[in-house]
């Protein structure tokens, strides 16, 4: 998530009054928590898209993510400044927070073994391949133990 210079951009609340974008969030998800912040502050927001969108634009790289990719956040003109704070008040809160030890970290360092495998993406595309063709060869050769019993 990141803050973003206010660009009225032209478009209009409901009432008519400007709206600015103060954030701006790679995934809905992310732009409905700013959403549900400004709103239990008591500052009216709307969650918008970015860019194209919808079915006459396609759907395949235009659209990434689980629900349609970037939005933005926007709010009035004259609430613009009150929200950037907010946001920054509370982003600003949570930067120092320590975060938990991952389970068995500590034997990290004395663990031994191999190194994870790297194919490339060509060697994972032949696995995928030989490891569905001895599937379909085992089913087949099941199919015809049943047939000629």
């Amino acid at each position: 998530m990141s803050a973003s210079p206010g660009d009225p951009g032209g478009e209009e609340d409901s009432a008519g009054a400007a709206l600015v974008q103060v954030a701006y969030a790679n995934d809905p998800l992310e732009a409905k928590m700013i959403h549900g912040l400004f709103e239990s502050n008591g500052i009216p927001s709307l969650v918008g898209r970015r860019g194209m969108d919808g079915p006459l634009q396609g759907h395949g790289a235009l659209r990434p993510g689980f629900d349609g990719g970037s939005r933005r956040v926007m709010v009035r003109a004259d609430r613009a400044e009150e929200a950037r704070a907010l946001l920054a008040a509370t982003l600003a809160e949570n930067e120092d927070q320590a975060w938990p030890e991952i389970a068995n970290a500590r034997h990290l360092e004395d663990a031994g073994g191999r190194k994870p495998r790297d194919y490339g993406l060509a060697g994972a595309y032949a696995r995928i391949y030989f490891w569905s063709l001895g599937a379909v060869a085992v089913a087949f050769g099941i199919f015809l133990l049943v047939r000629a019993g």
